[in-house]
């Protein structure tokens, strides 16, 4: 009897093939440098080494989101170790880092290289307790938090993000091209929805938004609502939600259909690429009365002195210190971000390879807003019997202030009474 011939294929070689004719372009970032910043900022905390097993961290450092633990010492970058544990191939492609940082294994693998570690840098705030609890007693280590200097670093963004943050911004447009083309009277928010994801998908939007927060998620197509629905707001984002349509994701686009006179509101997240565009507008079913576009023009004021305020080395409480002063002036600032006790004190966040980065532009934040940092304005008013209006753009912090991402004018779009729905 003799052996079978071994087959000339086999699943590591396959994946060896060169993926990237099928993906978005992706800029050259200098990864090695990016890791060697970590490693000093891991030794001004103080901390022996660290280790990174979030997906997103690890794009930003390595270039690659397989899964891995990125394991880099205290001071010294050179030495950090990028331990692979499914898809090396495809690791190996993606990461451009040179491949004496590249090795394959998981926990084992790495408590190995690591047994003289006393002090762990690992981001608590978004690895899963198991999980850390498991590299505490794997590695007999103390674990501190490094996500402050993971943040930091990531807050300022290199010339490609910028333009990936730019390209995600600039997707909104078709989003808005969508919503005029069927948002019309009968027809249903949800149904404006599955128009608006349908178009971004088919422009190569990635339709999964990435968050820092552990509960955050939005619906596929963003927060689209309407009508009396508007005032709603539901969840933990304080700010336009809609109502959604089940108890388990109760924000979002609902079932209710659109009428004559109504607002509507459409606030999302783009992710092109992996980078996250946040843009909002406000339109108008029907005939726009002077009341309504009133109620958008104080809303644009708001947004003009916010955006004004942000500036290289103010901190980050300026932008939303200004619109409130803004709306105090205007004798709207009971409805500024919400109304009663779903009043949020902010006006707006940084993006980045997640929709939340930080700063966030909120009330006692002091950290300082720093030129490359790219950021949200997003004033709204709520208001239960006016309605409520939005304009949400993305900013590049600039030396002399800031430069617009996002493209669609700053207007309040009348979607005619003649539009067919279809």
């Amino acid at each position: 009897m003799t052996d079978e011939p071994s087959s000339p294929y086999n699943q590591t070689i396959a994946h060896e093939r060169d993926v990237s004719q099928y993906r978005h372009p992706y800029p050259n970032f200098d990864y090695e440098e990016r890791i060697a910043e970590l490693a000093q900022g891991i030794e001004a905390i103080e901390a022996d080494a660290a280790i990174l097993p979030n997906h997103v961290d690890l794009t930003y450092y390595t270039g690659s989101g397989q899964p891995a633990n990125l394991y880099v010492p205290a001071g010294d970058g050179g030495s950090a170790k990028l331990f692979v544990r499914r898809a090396m191939a495809f690791a190996k492609q993606e990461s451009e880092l040179p491949s004496r940082y590249l090795k394959q294994g998981g926990l084992s693998a790495l408590t190995e290289y690591a047994d003289d570690v006393s002090t762990l840098g690992v981001p608590l705030d978004a690895v899963p307790a198991a999980l850390t609890s498991k590299l505490a007693t794997a590695l007999d280590v103390e674990l501190v938090d490094v996500s402050d200097v993971v943040l930091s670093q990531r807050a300022i963004k290199a010339e490609g993000e910028v333009e990936l943050l730019a390209d995600a911004a600039e997707l909104y447009e078709v989003a808005h091209d969508a919503i005029r083309r069927r948002a019309a009277p009968g027809v249903t928010e949800k149904e404006v929805a599955g128009e608006v994801i349908g178009a971004l998908v088919a422009a190569g939007m990635d339709d999964r938004i990435f968050f820092r927060r552990w509960d955050a998620r939005l619906p596929a197509a963003g927060l689209i609502a309407s009508g009396d629905a508007l005032p709603l707001v539901s969840g933990h984002a304080m700010t336009v939600t809609g109502t959604g349509v089940t108890r388990s994701m109760p924000w979002g686009p609902s079932n209710r259909p659109l009428e004559n006179g109504d607002f509507l509101a459409a606030d999302l997240a783009l992710n092109w690429a992996g980078y996250h565009g946040d843009v909002a507008r406000t339109y108008v079913i029907g005939e726009a009365t002077p009341d309504q576009r009133e109620w958008f023009h104080t809303v644009l004021t708001i947004h003009e002195e916010a955006r004004n305020a942000v500036e290289p080395g103010a901190p980050a409480e300026v932008p939303y210190l200004a619109a409130r002063e803004c709306a105090e002036e205007l004798g709207v600032s009971e409805w500024l971000c919400g109304y009663a006790e779903m009043q949020a004190p902010y006006i707006g966040h940084s993006i980045g390879l997640e929709a939340d980065e930080e700063p966030t532009l909120v009330r006692g934040n002091t950290t300082e807003l720093r030129e490359g940092m790219v950021v949200t304005i997003e004033p709204k008013l709520i208001h239960p019997d006016r309605g409520t209006v939005v304009v949400e753009d993305d900013y590049l912090v600039t030396d002399s202030g800031t430069d617009r991402l996002s493209t669609t004018p700053q207007e309040l779009f009348v979607i005619s009474n003649e539009t067919d729905g279809l």
